[in-house]
This record gives structure tokens, C-alpha cells and sequence, in this order.
């Protein structure tokens, strides 16, 4: 039972990973959905961001999403090898 739950949540990570890295601005519309929604935004003031570094930001993002992915894909790959090879081993 407790691989099939490693891999849901290695699934999830993976697609959050996937989001983080390559649909950058659906990420960046649900951060902004998520302070509208938390009511403080109104009373501070955010910093514009720079076009030179929004490039920054997204290799970063890009990065983080695919370091995700990997480490989480491991993760799956490494549960389900040893739970197989745990399987086999009893009988």
C-alpha cells in the first residue's frame, strides 16, 4: 500500500515540477490568484520586476521544476525497485 502512495505523491511532484518549468506564467497566475484571494495584497505594494530579470527568474524556475521532476521520478523509480525486489526476496 505504501508504494501506490509514493507514487501519487512522486506523480504529483513530478507534475508540479513540470508546471514550475515550463508553464511559468499559469504558476505565476495562480500565485497571483492565491494573494488576491488572501486579502493582504490590497494593503502592500509589490516590486515590479525588471525585464532583465524576469529571465533570471524563469532559468530559476526552469531549473527548480526540472530538479523536481528528476529527484521525484527517482523517488518512484527507487520505491517500486525496492518494493519488487522485497516481493521477491520473501518467497
Amino acid at each position: 500500500m505504501t508504494p501506490y502512495v509514493i507514487n501519487v505523491v512522486a506523480a504529483m511532484f513530478v507534475l508540479f515540477g513540470f508546471h514550475l518549468a515550463f508553464r511559468q506564467r499559469l504558476m505565476l497566475a495562480w500565485v497571483a490568484c492565491l494573494r488576491r484571494s488572501d486579502g493582504t495584497s490590497s494593503t502592500t505594494t509589490h516590486a515590479q520586476v525588471a525585464p532583465g530579470d524576469r529571465e533570471e527568474i524563469a532559468s530559476v524556475f526552469r531549473i527548480a521544476g526540472v530538479m523536481i521532476m528528476a529527484f521525484s521520478f527517482t523517488i518512484a523509480a527507487f520505491t517500486n525497485l525496492i518494493a519488487y525486489y522485497t516481493a521477491v526476496g520473501v518467497g
